[in-house]
C-alpha cells in the first residue's frame, strides 16, 4: 500500500511493446526462407547447387581443357611442309618412309592407351 506523498519518486516501468499485426507463423516462414535462400547462395558460390536450366548449368560448371588446337594445326603444316620437301627432294621413298613413320606412332600410339 502507497502513502499519499508531496514528492514524486520515480517508478521503474517496463517496456511492453505489443505490435498490432504479428504473425507468428509468417515470420517462421520468412525466417525459414531467408535461410533456404542464403545456403543456395552459398552452395552456388562453392559449386555444389546444381542448377535450374540446362544451358545455366553447362557454363556454371565449366571445367577448363587443354587448347591442343594450335599445336595441331602446326604439326599438320610441318607433316605437309615436309613431305612436300621430301618428296621433291628424294621422290617415292619419302612418302614411304613418312606413311611408315605415321603407321608407327599410331601403332605406339594405341599400345600406351592400354
Amino acid at each position: 500500500m502507497k502513502l499519499p506523498s508531496i514528492i514524486k519518486i520515480p517508478a521503474y516501468q517496463r517496456f511492453n511493446y505489443e505490435p498490432r499485426y504479428y504473425d507468428p507463423v509468417k515470420e517462421d516462414i520468412e525466417e525459414r526462407t531467408r535461410r533456404i535462400r542464403r545456403r543456395i547462395e552459398a552452395d552456388k558460390k562453392h559449386g555444389l547447387y546444381p542448377s535450374n536450366g540446362r544451358l545455366e548449368g553447362a557454363f556454371t560448371r565449366r571445367v577448363p581443357h587443354e587448347d591442343n588446337a594450335s599445336f595441331i594445326r602446326l604439326m599438320v603444316g610441318v607433316t605437309l611442309f615436309s613431305g612436300v620437301v621430301g618428296y621433291l627432294y628424294f621422290g617415292n621413298i619419302a612418302v614411304y618412309i613418312a606413311s611408315g613413320l605415321v603407321l608407327a606412332y599410331l601403332v605406339l600410339k594405341k599400345l600406351v592407351r592400354r
